[in-house]
Order: structure tokens, then sequence, then C-alpha cells
């Protein structure tokens, strides 16, 4: 199973996920915000990072700018999850890599959550 980094601002949802993650067979870590998870990347790198996209601090864009431009040399894969209604300027941020989903928060039921992992586990970290 895989390494997972979740990250959220939301305690309930970050316990949610992180318990049922580690059911599901995979080790999970957590971050409350953006700046949290720079200091767990600086020296972890989690074969999925589960991201929120509204946190204080640093929020979920400017993670993953951090990311692509400070750490782009290593694979990563984002699962985006998020209550948001992404508008066509929240798909463009987003745009591809290192992106591999999205997981709608207000639509989520467990057994779609470890499935939707799943698949955003089985795509290619590396940039197309």
């Amino acid at each position: 199973m895989a390494n997972i980094l979740i990250v959220d601002d939301e305690p309930d949802v970050r316990e949610l996920f992180n318990i049922t993650l580690r059911m599901a067979g995979h080790t999970t870590d957590t971050a409350k915000h953006g700046l949290e998870a720079v200091d767990k990347l600086a020296t972890d790198s989690p074969e999925l990072i589960v991201l929120d996209l509204m946190m204080p601090n640093l929020d979920g864009f400017g993670l993953l700018a951090h990311i692509r431009s400070e750490l782009s040399t290593r694979p990563w894969r984002v699962l985006i999850a998020t209550a948001k209604v992404l508008e066509e300027s929240d798909q463009e941020k987003l745009g591809s890599w290192p992106v591999v989903g999205v997981l709608n928060k207000g639509e989520l039921d467990i057994g779609q959550m470890v499935m939707i992992v799943a698949n955003a586990l089985s795509r290619d970290p590396m940039k197309s």
C-alpha cells in the first residue's frame, strides 16, 4: 500500500481521511495547512498528497505552486479534496502535473473515497 500525506485544515475531515485510508491499508501522515506540508515534504516523499484547497497560512493552490517550482524534480501525485465548486480559473490554476484527480468532499462516501485514492495512485506521478 501507499504512503499518503493528508493536508486539510478541518480536524474532522483530516481524521476521517486518516482513519479511512489507514483502514484501507495505507500509511498516513497529516498536515493542518500548506506551510506544515512544506516542512513535511522537505524530508518525505509520499506517494500521494490529498490536498484541500481552502486553508489558512498557505492554501492548496500555494502548495501546488511550491511543489511545481521548488520540488519539480521529484515525482508527485496530488489528489485535490475540496468542497469548493471549481471555477474555470481554479481549473487553470490546478493545471495538470502533479494533480491526478479531484475528490468532492461534499459528495463523499467512504467506499468511493478509497476507490478514488486507488485510481489516483495508479496514475503516473511524472510530468506529462
